[in-house]
């Protein structure tokens, strides 16, 4: 089927199902299915298979037949707003409620008792959502300080009360923070996630360079379903670390040969320039990189802004979204701080990490770069950082695939729009990648 066909078509489906939809499912389920069916058929437009991440399922199930053969099926796992408990922001710790970490740079510890006794089993961002949980011996869910939780992952145990709040019922009745947590949703997309240490040490590398730019790039192509070349006179070693080199090779290749990951031995052969004087792969890749990258692999980009809305669009439109952005900023330090803590030249606030009262140092000199609290930590603190975005959720989250994510797995994560936001405060940026181009989908390179 031509693309033109396929584009004619779709919004003769889209109308015949959305119709179906509010003839046969619940008006509560209704914005969830018409989600759903939206996202299959711009895949049906774009020639892409229709990959959503989180599936939906409405009773009675809905089966849309055309004039042709054709038939629509109904997605099939459910997805439902959790409701709110009635005794919600009343001040008393009870099953259902939801409560929100309140850390400021800090993470909160999840503990397997309410002690401190054993090691944490997990930790979670200031700003994710909690629900307050029945424990395993079905006593209470507050003791000694601690309340007894469920994550946004279903990650359960013990969290120190202080470091929490209960939400109001209107704070709850809301969409939230995820936290950066790996969910089901996250979790379908693991087949695409490229974890950049990993990869350069597929290669013989230290796993200690900036290799976020291409191994970024190399999800997008596999989420698109393009293949990056191998680099000529290199012999792929059949590693996911051998693509991302390739990636970083194509990306500057053409117009900066001095960061394309490889140098002439004394022989004439080619090899990596992974360590040691003049390593390339620790030079930043910029978009045009990326861009050149994808042509090389057959693929098309475009320009996207860099904001929540306009990046769910391109995802809605079945594209794959690279974005940078960092997880650290300046703050101005409050009235009152002590002057030791005030960079005396911008009023900028230094950390304290450690409460001494001194500021922290690096390379020697104060340090005045602090952790966002309102999107997910960075492992690795980087002002300037790439990721893939890959998905989305019929709730309107993001499935993010952050190659320097590692802990506690190296998965791709779910992110609020907020989220996303918060991660472009600073050094923004976002090109969409698409497979290959026909005459009816090219569209002009970013």
């Amino acid at each position: 089927m031509t693309d033109a066909i396929r584009r004619g078509l779709g919004p003769i489906i889209r109308t015949v199902a959305n119709a179906t939809v509010q003839q046969a499912v619940p008006p509560a389920m209704q914005p969830a299915a018409k989600a759903a069916v939206d996202f299959a058929v711009s895949s049906f437009e774009q020639g892409k298979p229709a990959r959503a991440p989180v599936a939906l399922n409405v009773m009675p199930p809905p089966t849309v037949i055309l004039t042709s053969p054709t038939v629509i099926p109904p997605a099939s796992t459910p997805v439902t707003a959790a409701p709110v408990s009635a005794n919600q922001g009343d001040g008393v710790v009870q099953p259902g409620d939801k409560r929100t970490v309140t850390t400021g740079d800090d993470t909160l510890n999840l503990r397997p008792d309410a002690g401190t006794s054993q090691k944490p089993t997990g930790s979670f961002p200031s700003g994710a959502r909690l629900e307050v949980a029945t424990p395993p011996d079905g006593g209470p869910s507050e003791k000694n300080g601690f309340v007894y939780v469920r994550g946004p992952g279903g990650e359960t145990g013990w969290v120190s009360a202080e470091f929490t709040r209960e939400l109001t019922a209107e704070e709850a009745a809301q969409r939230g923070p995820t936290g950066g947590i790996t969910t089901p949703a996250a979790a379908a997309y693991q087949s695409v996630f490229v974890n950049q240490f990993a990869a350069e040490k597929d290669v013989g590398g230290d796993a200690s360079n900036a290799n976020c730019g291409p191994s970024s790039t190399l999800t997008a192509l596999l989420n698109e379903g393009l293949e990056i070349p191998d680099i000529p006179g290199i012999e792929h070693n059949g590693t996911t670390g051998a693509d991302v080199q390739a990636v970083r090779y194509w990306g500057n290749q053409a117009d900066d040969t001095g960061s394309d990951g490889v140098f002439t031995k004394e022989d004439g052969t080619l090899a990596y320039s992974l360590d040691g004087a003049g390593n390339e792969n620790s030079t930043f890749t910029g978009f045009k990189d990326v861009a050149n990258a994808v042509a090389a692999a057959g693929g098309t980009t475009s320009s996207v802004a860099a904001n929540s809305t306009d990046i769910m669009a391109a995802i809605d439109n079945g594209s794959t979204v690279v974005i940078s952005g960092t997880f650290v900023e300046t703050r101005k330090a409050p009235e009152g701080t002590p002057e030791a803590l005030v960079n005396p030249a911008n009023g900028n606030l230094y950390v304290d990490s450690d409460k001494d009262g001194a500021p922290d140092l690096k390379n020697g000199v104060p340090n005045e770069w602090h952790q966002k609290a309102d999107t997910w930590k960075g492992q690795h603190g980087s002002t300037m950082h790439l990721v893939a975005v890959v998905g989305r959720t019929p709730e309107g989250n993001f499935i993010v695939c952050d190659p320097a994510h590692t802990k506690p797995t190296a998965a791709p994560i779910e992110l609020s729009p907020g989220e996303l936001d918060a991660f472009m405060r600073g050094n923004p940026g976002a090109i969409a990648v698409n497979g290959a181009a026909t005459p009816e989908t090219e569209t002009p390179s970013a």
